[in-house]
């Protein structure tokens, strides 16, 4: 018989007045109407695992002032597995299972994400706490009690005794039972399972039968310990002839339990995902609501409250927006590998897989430096499935956890609001049939399933550049590789190689996402931030203005043809420009009408590129052999005669910052000027020259021989 005095209890912790702080366990809703009707009030976050519910709650002080919220890692009364002989399991596996998992979890306490409460022994290690039931009007907890003696009921776990009473084995099987041991030594053998089931024998009793039965201690008036339906007022309605205590009073556990507490975490993997891929808080919370998902939606508004209405991202509308949740998925994907592998998540029973509803994403409180989506941990809420050291396994294979990982890469990168997880799998199956094949050819050239813009929630919405599609390659190219491998096992897969590969591939993304300039790609304001734009460049516009250096008197620059301008022939009219009275001109004449004037001074020179048109002045003997000659020609430096004069085309920078940086185009036909050719060359017949004439002597000269050319 069992020794069950150091079975340690969990009520103390549940109920008000037994201490500073209680854990108070979270429920579906504060309507008592409401919570009657409910089979299971508690509220449930995820309910997928066969061996454990996963519940909400909070540590408070006994103000109420919440402390810290936390998780709840709750073992079920009924295991969701069907029975399998080339598997079997028992509750000696499961019990180890858990001790598995709490050695784990222990090792990791110190970064606070573990709780542990009185239910360690130093020699047996974790031990289970007593059952506990919950009257859902005073919400109040109790150990479920004996009808007949009124003390507390304990498990069974010796197989000779269950097996004389007709019932299975707790060491070669799945089924629990209640019992009284002190009943049972006077002779009585009154049983209780949680459910019963087509092969339990007529005599065993079931929790509703129990809950009834709870009432004779009430008739008898026994003492009991710590049974609240002695002193409650509402007895006569729960106990009467409506049994009103069937609906009031539920199982948190029926049979002693094993239980983890974790911090609490911010979301489930499968709201993570989506709302970095684009989509908005209010388009999950819909989701969850049709689906009753209440534990999840209450994760989302808490997120809410805490005034985080949708991800922050550092490259939001630009086109490395795509880098940007690329990485993050990828990083998602490093975490959630490098967790499973370090719980051995692998060798796993076929009955016992992992699945995406137990991984959790725990984002970086308020006031972090970096978005929150930038710094976020993974916790995978569940307990070791290696029974390998209880059962004579042979060797498992990696082939069930490879394709897992397979299955939840494609997940992360591909499924979004128009394409589920089950309209990937069809063309996945054939890029996988042509990868078997040899067929090299790329993801992108197949499905528009793997469009890397079917990495947003919206892939409609938004473009990705060409030149990341080599790296969404090579991540489809990862993820097909486990799945290649789970099927068709060629050699030993080896993690600390794809580990590699995918940090490599990590490090590229990375690189990628911060080596562009900033501001290269066109931004796209928000109004209110287009009109500071715009008010800013009037400012940076007036500013320039008034910082602009004063101009210098210009020269104007006008070229006469040597037959147009003879020896003592009147001064040309100056040309009329946009120029400030008092600037200089600049006339081009020939050196026959004003003899005695002096060239202007040459410009500085500057080395400039072969290939650049330039000025080039030739003397009529220099271009003997020229036809009628324009007086305009553009030759480029290589072709010019020798010995050519040369004026270069482009402005000293002095002059370019006089102009304001405004340098006017120059007319590439008509830069050099010719005399007409003869056979005699004549003394007027000289090659135009530059000769710069000051205002003064342009007004002189005008007044000398008129306006008139």
């Amino acid at each position: 018989m069992n020794n069950h005095s150091r079975t340690p209890s969990l009520w103390t912790y549940l109920n008000p007045d037994q201490g500073n702080f209680k854990l108070k366990i979270s429920l579906t809703t504060k309507d008592v109407a409401t919570v009657e009707k409910t089979s299971f009030p508690f509220l449930l976050l995820t309910d997928s695992d066969p061996l454990a519910h996963l519940l909400e709650g909070k540590f408070i002080t006994d103000a109420g002032s919440e402390i810290k919220k936390v998780f709840l890692l709750l073992q079920r009364d009924q295991y969701s597995l069907t029975r399998d002989d080339l598997w079997p399991l028992n509750n000696k596996d499961i019990n180890y299972s858990w001790q598995k998992a709490f050695s784990f979890h222990a090792a990791q306490k110190a970064n606070g994400s573990f709780i542990i409460l009185g239910q360690v022994d130093q020699k047996e290690g974790l031990q289970p706490f007593q059952s506990l039931f919950f009257c859902k009007v005073r919400e109040l907890y109790f150990h479920p009690l004996c009808p007949q003696c009124g003390l507390e009921l304990h498990e069974c776990q010796d197989d000779a005794l269950l097996l004389r009473s007709g019932l299975q084995a707790y060491s070669a099987s799945l089924k629990r039972y209640l019992f009284c041991p002190s009943c049972f030594s006077g002779g009585k053998t009154d049983f209780y399972a949680s459910a019963l089931d087509n092969f339990d024998p007529p005599t065993l009793k079931d929790r509703f039968t129990l809950i009834k039965e709870f009432g004779r201690l009430v008739e008898r008036g026994k003492p009991a310990n710590l049974f609240p339906c002695l002193d409650c007022a509402n007895h006569p309605d729960c106990y009467g002839p409506n049994f009103l205590a069937l609906l009031r009073i539920v199982p948190f556990s029926f049979y002693p339990f094993f239980m983890f507490i974790f911090e609490a975490m911010s979301l489930s993997a499968k709201d993570f995902l989506p709302i970095l891929s684009g989509a908005t808080f209010e388009e999950i919370q819909t989701k969850l609501e049709a689906g009753r998902e209440l534990g999840r939606e209450n994760c989302l508004r808490s997120l809410q409250q805490d005034s985080l209405t949708r991800p922050v991202y550092l490259f939001d509308r630009t086109e490395r927006y795509f880098l940007e949740v690329f990485y993050l998925k990828l990083s998602f994907l490093h975490e959630v590998l490098r967790s499973l592998l370090s719980e051995g998540g692998f060798y796993e029973n076929p009955h016992l897989r992992f699945s995406l509803e137990r991984i959790w994403v725990k984002l970086a409180a308020e006031g972090n430096l970096l978005p929150s989506f930038w710094n976020f941990k993974i916790q995978l809420m569940d307990i070791h499935r290696n029974c390998k050291e209880t059962q004579p396994f042979p060797k498992i294979p990696q082939a069930d956890g490879l394709y897992f990982l397979g299955q939840l890469w494609f997940y992360t990168l591909l499924v979004n609001k128009k394409q589920n997880i089950s309209e990937i799998y069809p063309a996945l199956g054939k890029a996988i049939d042509r990868a078997f094949s040899g067929d090299l050819a790329s993801f992108g050239e197949g499905s528009p399933a793997f469009y890397p813009e079917n990495i947003f929630w919206n892939p409609q919405r938004q473009a990705v550049r060409k030149i990341y599609l080599p790296l969404w390659e090579k991540a489809l190219g990862l993820g097909c590789s486990l799945i290649k491998f789970s099927l068709k096992q060629d050699g030993q897969w080896s993690p600390e190689i794809f580990f590699q590969q995918l940090e490599a591939l990590r490090e590229e993304a990375k690189e990628n996402l911060f080596r562009e300039r900033p501001g290269k790609e066109e931004k796209e304001f928000l109004p209110e931030k287009q009109a500071i734009h715009k008010i800013l460049e009037k400012l940076l516009r007036k500013w320039q203005m008034e910082v602009e250096p004063a101009r210098e008197e210009l020269m104007e620059t006008i070229i006469l043809g040597p037959e147009k301008y003879k020896k003592d022939a009147p001064a040309p009219s100056i040309r009329e420009w946009p120029i400030k009275e008092e600037a200089p001109e600049t006339v081009m004449i020939s050196p026959g009408g004003i003899p005695k004037m002096a060239p202007a001074a040459p410009c500085q020179e500057r080395k400039e590129p072969e290939d650049i048109s330039e000025t080039v002045i030739i003397s009529p003997s220099q271009a003997k052999g020229q036809e009628e000659p324009l007086e305009t020609i553009i030759v480029s430096p290589a072709k010019a005669p020798a010995g050519v004069g040369r004026v270069s085309t482009a402005f000293p920078p002095e002059d370019a910052s006089v102009l304001g940086g405004k340098v006017p185009a120059l007319d590439v036909e008509k830069a050099v000027s010719y005399k007409k050719q003869s056979e005699e060359p004549k003394e007027e017949d000289f090659l135009s020259e530059t000769v710069i004439l000051s205002p003064k002597e342009v007004r002189e000269k005008k007044e000398k021989h008129g306006s008139k050319r």
